[in-house]
């Protein structure tokens, strides 16, 4: 009995590919699917690896599938940040918080109407920016020869008024509460809120 010659190759090889998948030879065209990154035929309508679809229709509407669900969570955050997310109440707008130091109260003097423990505060503002501001609430800081912090008053303007940009506005304004009238107690006074001058008021 004559043995066949022994060439040093295993008698058979063995093919890890899944079924049904046949090798391709150098002279195929071929390309990556977009999904498990294994070479297929060009012409491959279903990866044979994956089993996704290669048109391009399939391949967008499978990624379109994927980020839906992303999209959607986006949108839902962002409606709940505008509904609950709490508004300054500067905000009209331009935000006045990076120009409050644009307006400076000067002149400033108490004044009362005869029997009435209320006061009535006077002075002016000037507008030293660029844009004009419709001031709603001054901050009245009053504080003793030493410098110490007495008492915080926040009166509210009943008919807020505009200071033009470069130009000064007087204005009457009235404590709601006893305030001290010493002259040894030192005022400091600052607008505390403005909106928008271009803007319309607010509504009551």
């Amino acid at each position: 009995m004559q043995w066949p010659e022994w060439t040093g190759l295993p008698a058979a090889a063995v093919d890890c590919k899944p079924d049904g998948i046949n090798s391709m030879t150098d002279g195929d065209t071929t390309k990556v699917c977009p999904l498990c990154a294994e070479t297929i035929k060009a012409k491959a309508r279903v990866c044979p690896y994956c089993r996704a679809p290669q048109s391009r229709y399939a391949l967008w509407l499978q990624n379109t599938f994927v980020f839906v669900p992303v999209i959607a969570v986006v949108i839902v955050a962002v409606f709940i940040l505008s509904k609950f997310a709490p508004v300054p109440d500067d905000f009209e707008g331009l935000g006045f918080k990076v120009h409050r130091n644009d307006l400076a109260v000067s002149g400033t003097h108490m004044v009362s109407e005869g029997a009435s423990p209320n006061l009535w505060m006077t002075g002016v503002v000037t507008n030293r920016g660029s844009h004009s501001w419709r001031v709603q609430e001054l901050e009245v800081r009053f504080l003793d020869g030493q410098g110490k912090l007495l008492d915080v008053s926040h009166p509210q303007a009943k008919d807020s008024f505009v200071v033009g940009a470069g130009q000064e506005t007087a204005f009457r304004i009235r404590l709601y509460r006893p305030a001290f009238t010493n002259d040894s107690v030192v005022r400091q006074v600052r607008v505390q809120l403005a909106t928008d001058g271009d803007r319309p008021p607010k509504p009551n």
